[in-house]
């Protein structure tokens, strides 16, 4: 086994430029499910809704439960798949 010593910086280059050829030649694959499941504020859950943000938030209490908020510190999120889930189950009764 032979050791090969080179600088620091010339390694970080080396490494770079091979995962920069690898994801060319590998491109990651962007699913739905990764797109669907973006974190949206209440705002932009109202908007896609169509409803008030005072509705969101009767939605996200324990009853109903309509929906599931995510606590990220003091700022409320919702996974947009969720979200689309919940229109799509109680559209007759939620939205409309």
């Amino acid at each position: 086994m032979e050791m090969i010593l080179m600088p620091a910086d010339q390694l970080r280059i080396m490494m770079i430029e091979a995962a920069s050829i690898a994801l060319k030649q590998n491109p990651p694959q962007v699913t739905q499910a990764m797109e669907a499941d973006e974190l949206l504020t209440p705002e932009e859950t109202a908007k896609i809704l169509k409803v008030s943000k005072v509705t969101i938030w009767q939605w996200s209490k324990p009853t109903p439960g309509i929906l599931n908020p995510r606590r990220i510190g003091n700022q409320v999120r919702y996974l947009r798949s969720e979200v689309m889930a919940a229109a799509r189950q109680k559209r007759g009764t939620m939205i409309g």
